[in-house]
């Protein structure tokens, strides 16, 4: 079997299969990164979805209220992702930002104010965190 071994453009995403098969709910992760304000305007609603009409686009679609909360309100909040957040929580929290668009460590390392490097060598080691995994080509 040959090894696979990423590179600063390799593309990375949330795997969100891999939390089912290790048991998880990847909803509890995604709760976690709300405010508690958020938390609370959420209330017990933690799977309610809503259509949502792209104002790009036009297109209508079913979003998860929590990750809409998060895309629309988190996404101008300077200390959602700060150089000193754990690199796989920033990783996650882009990707919850971004609707899980593949991303390069080069890419993800701009939008965490670290090296490319650094992000790459935490994403590519042989345990998976948060469900973020190299993209399947």
């Amino acid at each position: 079997m040959k090894l696979f071994r990423p590179t600063e453009s390799t593309r990375f995403h949330i795997d969100y299969s891999w939390f089912e098969q290790n048991g998880q709910d990847v909803r509890v992760l995604v709760y976690k990164c709300l405010t508690p304000e958020q938390q609370d305007r959420l209330g017990d609603n933690t799977s309610e979805t809503f259509d949502y009409v792209d104002e790009t686009t036009g297109e209508v679609e079913r979003i998860d209220r929590m990750l809409h909360m998060l895309q629309t309100e988190s996404a101008s909040d300077p200390n959602f992702v700060t150089p000193r957040t754990p690199v796989f929580e920033a990783a996650f929290r882009i990707f919850l930002l971004n609707r899980n668009r593949p991303m390069t460590a080069v890419e993800l390392a701009q939008r965490m104010g670290r090296k490319p490097a650094e992000v790459l060598a935490q994403l590519s080691g042989r345990a998976v965190y948060n469900g973020i995994r190299p993209v399947a080509d």
